[in-house]
């Protein structure tokens, strides 16, 4: 097996949640411009972004037109549905389950965004700009994006982010009513790398709470991986002293002064984060060998325009047929996916090489290929085995010297947090975070949910059940 990206020591990876990639970087090449590079070479030469003429019906049959900017920087305002069902009805429409089903895929944003919504339904239709966006749409144009990369499962966030860890969701397309981490124990690629020896870490950046990778997963909760979980600030400090570990995931907040970009949280927040991982990327000593990658888990029920892809493998038993019957053969929609290095081109545009499209799967693939795990070491899945690596995106033979000039963004003001305050109830993330935990903590789930109306009740609990506020 051949080791790639020879350029990289380090490789940083942030997760933002719920965001396709028509929504927040369909508009990154405009009106006919093209971007600089393609790849592969031969591909199609234009970003397959937001065209004139996008529309979904209404249930009323009405079109629904694409519309830019979005009117604010919490919409799409509430949460949109991101369960399988959901997502199905999305991508193929109401009737996706009836036989001959009159609806062209990804007809069914408005419609299922109707069963959500009291207010405007054409929310989920509008598109943020890259004024609005600027960190993450400077960074797209200065270095690569894809516009061919895929969510892993059509569905939400726990099984998306466990095939970004573990390379399955164990059979699960849902998050699960209650999520129980006991039915997510899977071994990871953390416990692959710490097996061979690598050093790696997990940031969080959460105010209160532990990390989410870690909850999810039981084959992490063992001490002797506590201090591979740290606050975002020693990964602020590692950049700065040359210390960065192999390879590190980031994680946003989640609950309070969320920065994850969780439709109706505030896209600025998140712009503020990227700002900061950049700034601390970008200027450490590590930085001329060093890859950062920016993604999404899922679109959370967010307009996007291209149909999954049908050809995805299931990756182990558990998945052939999984949850409500799916044999884990289509993926879900597809979400941003930018790639920063000084060995990048500028301007660059990439695809897979391979029939096989990119999907989270791919980060543990080049992982895999990156770091020359044996075969016998690494993780077990066939969804893995089969992904495309993203070797072939540092194009250039010696560092750039430059570096985009991209201002922090300002602070949202006040009133626009109020849309965030802690008397609001739980999201299904916030959910699952608290349920995980309570696992984690000897408690009951359930029992432990449904004593949590807010977020506010769910702060105290992380303060008295984690007064340390480990990770």
């Amino acid at each position: 097996m051949p080791k790639i990206l020879q350029n990289v020591r380090h490789i940083v990876v942030v997760m933002f949640e719920n965001r396709s990639l028509d929504t927040m970087l369909g508009l990154l090449y405009p009106d006919g411009a093209l971007p600089e590079r393609v790849l592969p070479a031969g591909s199609p030469p234009a970003f397959d972004g937001i065209r004139p003429g996008m529309w979904n019906p209404s249930g009323s049959g009405q079109p629904v037109p694409v519309s830019f900017p979005a009117t604010g920087p919490t919409v799409p305002n509430p949460d949109p549905q991101e369960t399988f069902d959901n997502v199905t009805a999305q991508i193929f429409g109401p009737a996706a389950n009836a036989p001959d089903a009159p609806w062209p895929p990804m007809s069914g944003f408005v419609v299922n965004y109707e069963t959500t919504s009291t207010k405007d339904a054409s929310q989920i239709m509008q598109i943020h700009t890259p004024a609005q966006l600027p960190v993450l749409s400077t960074l797209a144009r200065a270095y690569a994006v894809s516009d061919a990369w895929f969510a892993s499962v059509p569905s939400q966030t726990w099984p998306n982010r466990s095939f970004a860890h573990a390379g399955t969701s164990n059979g699960h397309v849902n998050n699960g009513d209650v999520p129980d981490p006991l039915v997510w124990n899977v071994p990871t690629i953390f416990n692959v790398l710490g097996a061979i020896g690598t050093s790696w870490a997990v940031y969080s950046d959460s105010l209160v709470g532990p990390s989410l990778t870690r909850t999810m997963f039981p084959t992490l909760w063992d001490e002797r991986f506590s201090a591979n979980f740290q606050r975002f600030d020693a990964f602020v400090d590692a950049c700065a002293t040359g210390r960065l570990p192999r390879y590190s995931f980031l994680e946003p907040r989640f609950l309070i002064d969320p920065s994850d970009q969780h439709p109706p949280h505030d896209v600025r927040a998140g712009e503020r984060f990227l700002h900061d991982i950049w700034t601390a990327v970008s200027q450490s000593p590590a930085w001329p060998d060093t890859l950062l990658l920016i993604t999404y888990d899922e679109h959370g029920g967010c307009f996007d325009h291209v149909r999954p892809p049908d050809r995805a493998k299931a990756p182990d038993k558990a998945s052939a047929p999984g949850d409500e019957g799916f044999g884990f053969d289509r993926f879900g929609v597809r979400v941003p996916f930018v790639a920063v290095s000084p060995y990048i081109a500028p301007g660059t545009v990439f695809r897979s090489p391979t029939d096989t499209p990119y999907d989270h799967a791919s980060l543990l693939a080049t992982l895999r290929d990156w770091l020359d795990i044996p075969a016998a070491d690494m993780l077990p899945s066939a969804r893995v085995a089969a992904a495309p690596t993203f070797e072939q995106i540092l194009t250039l033979a010696a560092p750039r010297g430059d570096l985009p000039a991209i201002a922090k963004p300002a602070n949202p003001l006040l009133a626009d947090l109020l849309a965030d305050a802690l008397s609001q109830p739980l999201n299904d993330l916030q959910k699952s975070l608290v349920a995980g935990a309570a696992r984690r903590y000897g408690l009951d789930p359930r029992a432990t949910l449904d004593a949590l109306p807010t977020r506010r009740h769910a702060a105290d609990f992380f303060t008295r059940e984690n007064p340390g506020n480990l990770p």
